[in-house]
């Protein structure tokens, strides 16, 4: 489902169920950990994370996304965090700093022919 494009985001979002990893920049010799992605856009996620992350960490992440045989990495910031408390889990807002804008368009792409592929059926009912 698509994000109310009245939102201030910059670029839309897109509710998906991507997995992601991540690590702290600040550990670039820890483990990825994987987390959920709960809506996309070409300015950044939402994870879904099994650790609280302190805002404002910089973290580098590398998203799966349909279609790519790779990953797509970025370097990103954490904007904010919730305790999502009936899942012990939380849900942190984050902002790409760093991401070819390949990897971006592609990401912006796909939202936009989801959207006219919604906006079509919905024309059709």
């Amino acid at each position: 489902m698509i994000k109310n494009v009245k939102e201030r985001r910059r670029y839309p979002r897109l509710d998906v169920y991507h997995l992601a990893k991540y690590r702290l920049i600040s550990q670039p010799e820890s483990d990825l950990i994987t987390a959920h992605i709960k809506d996309i856009g070409g300015g950044g996620v939402c994870l879904l994370l099994n650790e609280e992350i302190p805002v404002n960490s910089t973290i580098q992440i590398y998203i799966n996304f349909p279609e790519l045989t790779q990953p797509i990495p970025c370097i990103a910031k954490i904007a904010w965090v919730k305790r999502i408390d009936k899942l012990k889990k939380y849900k942190a807002g984050v902002e790409f700093l760093e991401i070819e804008d390949i990897f971006r368009d592609i990401i912006i792409n796909r939202i936009e022919y989801v959207r006219e592929k919604i906006e079509k059926k919905e024309a059709n009912k």
